[in-house]
């Protein structure tokens, strides 16, 4: 009886992990269910000059919701927020209390991005946005790595800690509510 036992034990083990890879695996395979993103970011910004070893890393924390919000929020080397709504975006940089707004020729929100990307591997993926390619890497179904080549040609690589999916995000952190008087540019 006592192997009996063990056997149903084992059957019951792995149709638990069964049934966990497979809710993990239809994680990883929904790029375009993805309703909120949160995440700490590094983003590293290799200079495109031959033999340059300059790079500038920022740090900061990243918020995006459906179906067109997104904020960064810069904290190292300087502060700085990029909203975009939409096919607006602002780039406020509060030292200089100065904010920009700019109109976009095309959503450049994350989600936009991750929804509009194609598989190539099981983590790999491909999205092309205005003629410009970026690659995105997934760690256990989430985005974890995103570089590109910016129009100067430099290499951008941004990678994404502590991220989370489709979690409540409270929308008025998208509203752009600077906290003094400020210059607008309008771009």
């Amino acid at each position: 009886m006592c192997k009996v036992f063990q056997f149903y034990l084992k059957i019951l083990l792995k149709c638990g992990i069964a049934i966990l890879f497979c809710i993990h695996f239809s994680n990883a395979e929904s790029l375009k269910e993805i309703e909120s993103f949160s995440a700490d970011f590094t983003q590293i910004l290799y200079s495109s000059e031959a033999n340059a070893q300059n790079q500038i890393v920022y740090k900061g924390k990243l918020q995006a919701l459906a179906p067109s919000s997104l904020r960064w929020s810069y904290i190292t080397p300087i502060p700085k927020e990029i909203f975009i709504e939409e096919n607006t975006m602002i780039i406020y940089e509060p030292k200089l209390k100065q904010a920009i707004f700019t109109q976009l020729q095309e959503n450049l929100n994350l989600l936009y991005l991750l929804k509009n990307a194609k598989k190539i591997t099981k983590n790999y993926y491909e999205a092309v946005i205005l003629e410009q390619k970026y690659n995105v890497f997934l760690e256990n179904g989430i985005p974890k790595q995103i570089i590109f080549n910016d129009t100067l040609g430099n290499k951008v690589e941004i990678l994404f800690h502590n991220a989370k999916i489709n979690i409540t995000i409270d929308s008025s952190i998208f509203d752009f509510n600077p906290k003094s008087e400020i210059d607008v540019i309008y771009n």
